[in-house]
């Protein structure tokens, strides 16, 4: 049976998912999941919302950074930030490359 074809998003955030929807599947491949299941993973990767799904990240260690960028970006959306200004805060805190501080009113 063929893999079934799936359009790749021409967006960057579409992108972005999409490469982690495959890093996600590529692990639970190696962790010896089913076909079904890696499946579901890749969906459940692609179609997350991270203006509405932050609490359905994991919150264990795998998932730490990515959880705290995306509250630092949504902080920033908040506070009233250009998209560039968000797109650095998420990339920094994501690459731990922040002074360690956050400014957002807590």
């Amino acid at each position: 049976m063929a893999h079934p074809k799936f359009e790749i998003p021409a967006d960057p955030h579409g992108k972005a998912r999409y490469a982690s929807a495959k890093r996600h599947a590529e692990a639970a491949k190696q962790a010896g999941k089913s076909s079904e299941e890696i499946h579901a993973i890749f969906k459940k990767v692609m179609s997350f919302n991270p203006a509405t799904d932050l609490d359905k990240i994991p919150k264990d260690e795998a998932h730490k950074k990515y959880r705290s960028a995306l509250l630092h970006a949504q902080k920033a959306k908040e506070a009233g930030k250009s998209t560039a200004e968000i797109h650095e805060i998420f990339g920094k805190v994501l690459k731990s490359t922040g002074s360690g501080h956050c400014k957002a009113e807590k």
